[in-house]
């Protein structure tokens, strides 16, 4: 089941690989690459603020902690068991208050940056944009992090709180981000993001 999902989803799973290759060498000799289902929050389209404080993840290091807001969705979602801080499994310690940040390719979604709205569907739509490798060490990880449930909704849409490290792409390495529908400003605002497999494929060969 999960090598016919990845193979429907392309870049996805790619970047998914990348970045449990580019900052998780250590945790795992072989990626725990799983499909879990039910709610899980998508941060991908979503900026952050930092929080002032620093999170330990799972490999091992210490992160400048950063505060996003994700929007919640049902249905199944990539995840990797031994990132972030995932242990091991899909579950949360308290399903009614948290919820895992995963990541799933979906084109429609609600976008931070339209207040989470679900209408008109142009604000809905995720567009994919490469930013530069100067400004790498202030993006976000949210892939494998914890989250919060918030009481109230935004524009009818269930968001969590997660706390993701930043810090985590080395400067000079592109990066891959879903914020801001296109526009090139959101590459400052602490997005959330990946590395651009594809860049820093070519930048390794090249060393």
């Amino acid at each position: 089941m999960i090598k016919t999902i990845l193979a429907s989803v392309g870049l996805a799973a790619l970047v998914v690989i990348a970045y449990q290759e580019y900052v998780y060498k250590e945790v795992a000799d072989t990626p725990q690459l799983s499909i879990c289902t039910g709610n899980f929050a998508l941060c991908a389209a979503s900026t952050c603020e930092p929080t002032g404080k620093t999170m330990t993840t799972n490999d091992g290091n210490t992160y400048p902690e950063m505060l996003c807001t994700c929007p919640v969705l049902n249905g199944a979602s990539i995840a990797e068991l031994t990132m972030g801080q995932m242990q091991g499994t899909c579950d949360v310690a308290d399903p009614e208050k948290d919820v895992w940040s995963l990541f799933a390719p979906r084109v429609f979604y609600p976008q931070a940056s339209n207040d989470f709205v679900q209408e008109p569907k142009s604000a809905t739509k995720a567009s994919v944009q490469s930013c530069s490798g100067e400004v790498a060490p202030e993006s976000v990880n949210c892939f494998g992090m914890p989250c919060t449930y918030e009481p109230e909704l935004i524009n009818g849409t269930l968001v969590a709180s997660c706390r993701c490290p930043s810090r985590q792409i080395d400067k000079g390495t592109e990066f891959l981000i879903e914020a801001g529908q296109g526009d090139p400003s959101y590459c400052l605002k602490h997005p959330v993001s990946a590395p651009d497999p594809l860049a820093d494929l070519i930048l390794n060969m090249e060393k």
